[in-house]
């Protein structure tokens, strides 16, 4: 009977997770002027993920369920975190809670996937590549619809329902903090994360349209579907999302070599001479105020002393340098989003790879790297089209890692990873 009931929680907990964590910076600062304890609202998530995984494992090992690709991933996870609390270790001084939220930021990525994989093996006709699709979809665009609605709404809408930079969220954001460039967020923490979220779901509706090329109907849905997510993507002024979201489009073209694999390398080369007369123009326009700020987020009026691309150079720089120096690591929540709460200061990176050089070493970096690479040629290995579409993103956030945190947000950490490791061990897909 127990047994019963932890796997109901397993599975539901895992859905729940999935549709849950986009609205999850909402929903805690919303709610939580009713109910009070916004601290509590921020970290019963992570609380609730541990245990699920700990139920997740403890039913998969009484049930004997053997395989392969979950005790790598979990082998991988232990020795993960055990590298994080070593280096805690070695680094007794630094501020405990954020050196906490470090460990949970950091581990929490590889737990996601631990739990996608343990829920479908215990759930392996229930949890399909179908249903988990279109959840997926059903999920971001309500995101997608929320965000474009943002756009047109007073811009200190979300002020109302305790949105607010001493609650730890910005209510609203702008190119350059000027107020008549806006950019959008939706329900996640920032436009760049909302822009990076969008990614998966945008290969989804492609590896979808090229499958219902010659069904009319299910075509058009598809298409009116992809231009709402390519509208939100856009109004997020994210230019790492949008070389992002190009990145994983041309991954998606050759990675889905299906029966319209012509028609595929038909659309990639309109799509490079659009992508070509776009580039021509916008050359010939770069003096322009608009595109000014919308490719350079700056302009002759910005007073900052860098604009954000010199930031970024300037924060890789010493991240790298003083990385070297200490090659083990300064110890977790020392480095990336969550070492601005810090009272003796971080080290921002603006890169996920340096901050978790900055934070747990060479080592760490190592093994994240190692884990995440492995996930990725399991999934290649896959010929669905779930495994597909999150190969093809994979590719873009690997690349994303270097502009942004882009881990460090909890809805696009918990959408890729949870289905990532789902996704490993659908062996079958019926449309």
């Amino acid at each position: 009977m127990i047994r019963k009931y932890l796997d109901a929680f397993v599975r539901y907990g895992f859905l729940v997770l999935l549709i849950y964590v986009p609205f999850h910076i909402f929903l805690s600062q919303s709610l939580s002027l009713v109910t009070g304890g916004l601290a509590a609202w921020k970290i019963a998530k992570d609380i609730v993920l541990f245990i699920l995984v700990l139920a997740a494992l403890y039913l998969v090992w009484r049930q004997k369920l053997k395989n392969r690709d979950l005790k790598i991933l979990v082998l991988f996870s232990v020795v993960y975190g055990a590298v994080h609390l070593l280096v805690w270790s070695i680094n007794p001084h630094i501020y405990r809670q954020t050196a906490l939220e470090g460990v949970v930021y950091n581990n929490r990525v590889l737990l996601y996937a631990v739990l996608g994989m343990s829920a479908v093996l215990l759930n392996a006709k229930t949890i399909t590549a179908q249903k988990l699709i279109k959840l997926t979809l059903i999920i971001s665009t309500i995101v997608c619809v929320l965000g474009l609605l943002q756009y047109v709404l007073p811009k200190d809408l979300l002020t109302h329902v305790g949105y607010s930079i001493p609650r730890g969220v910005k209510p609203n954001f702008f190119i350059d903090d000027k107020p008549d460039f806006p950019r959008i967020m939706s329900t996640l923490r920032d436009p760049n994360s909302l822009g990076a979220f969008l990614i998966l779901p945008l290969c989804l509706l492609y590896g979808l349209f090229v499958k219902y090329l010659h069904d009319s109907k299910q075509r058009n849905k598809i298409i009116g579907l992809a231009l709402v997510h390519i509208a939100a993507l856009f109004l997020t002024f994210s230019r790492g999302a949008w070389a992002g979201a190009l990145i994983a489009s041309v991954a998606a073209v050759l990675t889905m070599r299906g029966s319209a694999f012509k028609f595929s390398r038909k659309l990639a080369v309109v799509g490079v001479c659009i992508v070509l007369v776009a580039g021509f123009g916008l050359f010939s326009l770069r003096h322009q105020r608009v595109l000014e700020n919308v490719l350079r987020h700056s302009d002759q009026t910005t007073k900052a002393k860098q604009d954000s691309n010199a930031l970024h150079t300037s924060f890789a720089t010493q991240s790298f340098k003083k990385s070297v120096k200490k090659p083990l690591g300064h110890g977790p929540g020392t480095a990336g989003i969550v070492s601005i709460r810090n009272p003796g200061g971080g080290q921002l990176t603006e890169d996920y790879y340096l901050q978790l050089l900055y934070e747990v070493g060479f080592i760490g970096l190592a093994l994240f790297v190692g884990t995440a690479v492995y996930i990725a040629k399991r999934l290649r290995a896959h010929n669905t089209l779930l495994a597909q579409a999150l190969f093809a993103s994979f590719i873009a956030y690997a690349f994303m890692g270097l502009l942004m945190h882009i881990w460090s947000n909890e809805a696009v950490a918990a959408q890729w990873w949870l289905l990532a490791g789902a996704a490993i061990v659908i062996t079958k897909y019926k449309p």
